[in-house]
């Protein structure tokens, strides 16, 4: 047991490390270190989660890979492949959801709706702003604009909602700066390019990703706290 969170906080600090190095190197457009930054940091999400979790979610795992799928599309820097990324993160989005509301006690629609508009206000106006450009892009723009914004007022409603506020502050932060990535790539793709959004869009993406990651950790380990001592240890063996 002891080697193992061993092997998970050395694994969490390269992650760190990675993102940083990837940081610096979007900033000042480190060809030769990008792509391989990515995916190793995608990878190691992947093995912190796997060996963290007790329940290794398949859903999420799946979501993982269109998540790198994204990044490796975007990689090609043409119309088609920024619109296969699009695709493959709204994906990535619709997966992740799915997992929020699983594990979401009860939804309530007042206050998910509540949490839904400012942030498809905010999107849709970008839209708008980029409309011109957006080609192929334009409806699954939409559609990611409607699917995060859900589920920004989902994190909002559980947040504001439910008693247990640490995994639902993973959740909202996590969310935000998913939002935050989608804002900030459609304004230097389609608006405005400024050198300084690329680290930020590396920090917002691989952010989003960790803390979504510690949310789903949360609920796995909450879940198992509430199981009778014998469905724990079925549930752990399995």
């Amino acid at each position: 047991m002891k080697t193992a969170s061993k092997l998970i906080s050395s694994l969490t600090g390269l992650f760190f490390l990675v993102v940083g190095v990837l940081a610096y190197g979007v900033y000042f457009d480190m060809e030769s270190v990008i792509l391989y930054a990515r995916v190793m940091a995608i990878l190691l999400v992947f093995f912190i989660y796997f060996l963290s979790s007790f329940r290794k979610n398949k859903r999420y795992l799946i979501s993982l890979l269109f998540s790198l799928l994204s990044i490796l599309f975007l990689f090609l820097k043409s119309d088609i492949g920024v619109l296969a990324a699009t695709l493959f993160f709204l994906i990535f989005i619709v997966l992740i959801t799915q997992i929020v509301i699983k594990n979401t006690n009860k939804i309530s629609f007042i206050p998910v709706i509540l949490g839904f508009l400012p942030f498809l206000s905010i999107l849709f106006y970008l839209i708008f702003l980029t409309y011109s450009s957006l080609g192929l892009n334009y409806v699954p723009s939409i559609i990611n604009a409607l699917i995060i914004s859900f589920l920004g007022g989902l994190a909002v409603s559980n947040f504001v909602l439910e008693e247990d506020n640490m995994k639902n502050i993973w959740l909202l932060i996590s969310t935000l700066l998913f939002i935050l990535l989608i804002f900030v790539f459609m304004i230097e793709k389609y608006y405005l390019s400024v050198q300084v959004f690329k680290p930020i869009r590396t920090i917002s993406f691989f952010g989003g990703h960790y803390l979504f990651m510690r949310y789903l950790l949360l609920c796995e380990y909450q879940t198992i706290i509430a199981l009778p001592f014998e469905t724990t240890e079925e549930s752990v063996s399995k």
